[in-house]
């Protein structure tokens, strides 16, 4: 009911995928070893029922390129096509060219996994996994963490490195994040020994200009890649999205507090442009707040400097007053 209340194509889709078949064995019976009539297997009719369940039924995988920016230019165009295409630093940009739905949507997480490079639920779980160790050697007296939350070694020894056991450890996956409050560079290295893959870039740029239908499943898949990424500290934006794409994320509730739409622009160079200003504020410091730190941290001199020049403006009055006499 709550899918038919969202999307009724879907609906229909799927109560049809999963009652032909039973239908035609009921109404046409089987054969004594159990198997389906002739006239669903025959190479006759194999094409027509492959055309009336290739809508629903049939997984594939979407179509999809890297993209690079054309120097000079707004355009960006695919890297494997085109050899002097640069990829902004840090920036990861995937444009995919089919429709979106639950018969693909695993294709499309595989996409996702070989371009960046990493599977974003198993680098969260990795991290767990050595934040709940660094913390045990916290605790320890092992080691200690610094005044910006980066850990280093509080002595020589460190028992810290222990063997990595298996990269698919059950374990992993109900660590408490309350327990494991504690910033680390995650591309440094790291003082256990736990096998974290590497995060090479901060931001993951999904252009949808050419996808033009998104189901139910592939909302609520995109909401959680959304998720797996921000978690790991790398933010997801979308571009070229079209009206009827983005009225269909509204209808099924894609936005919540860590998702909005700030998040979606208009073409895929908007959205570089606002990751490389945001990058950019990160690395600047205000020069006002600069300024309002050192009068805090020097009043003393500041204060010599105001006296100086109030003496130094005596001295041009009584200057002037001289001169007026003379």
């Amino acid at each position: 009911h709550a899918l038919w209340t969202v999307w009724s194509t879907d609906s229909e889709a799927k109560i049809a995928c999963c009652l032909f078949l039973p239908c035609c064995c009921v109404l046409l019976g089987t054969n004594e070893t159990g198997q389906l009539p002739p006239v669903l297997t025959s190479w006759g009719s194999r094409p027509r029922l492959a055309r009336a369940l290739s809508d629903s039924s049939v997984p594939v995988s979407p179509s999809w390129n890297d993209l690079g920016n054309v120097p000079g230019t707004d355009l960006y165009k695919s890297t494997k096509d085109y050899k002097n295409v640069d990829e902004p630093e840090g920036v990861k940009i995937v444009s995919f060219y089919s429709p979106i739905f639950y018969g693909n949507i695993d294709g499309f997480k595989k996409c996702l996994k070989s371009t960046v490079g990493f599977d974003a639920v198993r680098v969260y779980n990795k991290r767990l996994k050595a934040l709940r160790k660094i913390q045990k050697l916290i605790k320890k007296g092992q080691l200690r963490a610094t005044k910006n939350g980066i850990v280093s070694d509080a002595c020589a020894t460190n028992q810290g490195f222990e063997p990595d056991e298996d990269p698919e450890d059950p374990e992993d996956l109900d660590i408490p994040t309350k327990e494991v409050e504690i910033r680390v560079d995650w591309n440094s290295e790291l003082p256990v020994k736990v096998n974290v893959p590497k995060v090479p870039i901060h931001s993951l740029i999904l252009d949808f200009g050419a996808v033009s239908f998104l189901d139910v499943v592939a909302v609520r898949s995109l909401r959680m890649i959304v998720k797996e990424f921000h978690r790991i500290d790398v933010n997801v934006y979308f571009a070229s999205l079209k009206d009827h794409v983005i009225a269909k994320l509204e209808q099924c509730a894609f936005y919540e507090d860590n998702i909005v739409k700030d998040m979606f622009f208009l073409t895929v160079h908007d959205a570089v442009l606002y990751i490389q200003s945001q990058i950019k504020n990160e690395t600047v410091q205000d020069p006002i707040l600069e300024k309002i730190n050192l009068m805090q941290e020097y009043k003393d001199p500041l204060e010599i400097m105001d006296r100086e020049v109030n003496e130094g403006g005596l001295d041009v009055q009584d200057e002037a007053m001289r001169r007026l006499a003379s």
